[in-house]
Protein backbone atom coordinates (compact mmCIF):
# COMPACT_ATOMS: atom_id res chain seq x y z
CA UNK A 1 0.00 0.00 0.00
CA UNK A 2 1.54 3.69 -0.61
CA UNK A 3 1.35 6.46 1.42
CA UNK A 4 0.63 9.49 -0.26
CA UNK A 5 2.01 11.50 2.24
CA UNK A 6 5.39 10.30 1.55
CA UNK A 7 5.39 11.60 -2.10
CA UNK A 8 4.87 15.22 -0.62
CA UNK A 9 7.83 17.68 0.70
CA UNK A 10 7.02 18.72 4.60
CA UNK A 11 9.19 22.17 5.61
CA UNK A 12 9.59 21.81 9.38
CA UNK A 13 10.47 24.67 11.93
CA UNK A 14 12.99 22.72 13.48
CA UNK A 15 15.23 19.66 13.94
CA UNK A 16 13.32 18.84 16.73
CA UNK A 17 9.88 18.93 15.04
CA UNK A 18 11.38 16.88 12.00
CA UNK A 19 12.04 14.35 14.33
CA UNK A 20 9.03 14.15 16.14
CA UNK A 21 7.56 13.70 13.11
CA UNK A 22 9.62 10.85 11.96
CA UNK A 23 9.45 9.15 15.19
CA UNK A 24 5.77 9.12 15.01
CA UNK A 25 5.16 7.53 11.58
CA UNK A 26 7.24 4.91 12.89
CA UNK A 27 5.01 4.16 15.88
CA UNK A 28 2.23 4.25 13.14
CA UNK A 29 4.05 1.26 11.52
CA UNK A 30 3.11 -1.92 11.97
CA UNK A 31 5.45 -4.17 13.30
CA UNK A 32 5.39 -6.41 9.96
CA UNK A 33 6.31 -3.45 8.20
CA UNK A 34 8.78 -2.21 10.12
CA UNK A 35 10.02 -5.72 9.83
CA UNK A 36 9.62 -5.92 6.58
CA UNK A 37 11.70 -2.51 6.24
CA UNK A 38 14.71 -3.60 7.91
CA UNK A 39 14.89 -6.33 6.21
CA UNK A 40 15.14 -4.76 2.86
CA UNK A 41 17.41 -2.40 4.40
CA UNK A 42 19.68 -4.93 5.42
CA UNK A 43 19.50 -6.76 1.60
CA UNK A 44 20.79 -3.50 0.43
CA UNK A 45 23.82 -3.04 2.65
CA UNK A 46 24.58 -6.35 1.83
CA UNK A 47 24.08 -5.89 -2.06
CA UNK A 48 21.54 -9.35 -1.96
CA UNK A 49 18.59 -9.75 -3.89
CA UNK A 50 15.70 -11.02 -2.60
CA UNK A 51 16.44 -13.98 -5.89
CA UNK A 52 19.96 -14.37 -4.43
CA UNK A 53 18.66 -15.55 -1.11
CA UNK A 54 16.13 -18.30 -3.38
CA UNK A 55 18.68 -19.61 -4.96
CA UNK A 56 21.17 -20.17 -2.03
CA UNK A 57 21.03 -24.17 -0.52
CA UNK A 58 21.01 -24.65 2.96
CA UNK A 59 24.04 -26.60 3.70
CA UNK A 60 23.07 -27.11 7.40
CA UNK A 61 26.53 -25.00 8.76
CA UNK A 62 26.93 -22.62 10.81
CA UNK A 63 29.63 -19.36 9.09
CA UNK A 64 31.46 -17.49 11.70
CA UNK A 65 33.15 -13.97 10.24
CA UNK A 66 35.18 -12.52 12.25
CA UNK A 67 36.55 -8.53 11.96
CA UNK A 68 39.94 -8.16 11.19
Amino acid sequence: MMNKTKDRIRIFNSFEEAKETEIQDIIKQSPIDRLRHTVELILRVHQVSREDLKRRTATGKIRIITAG
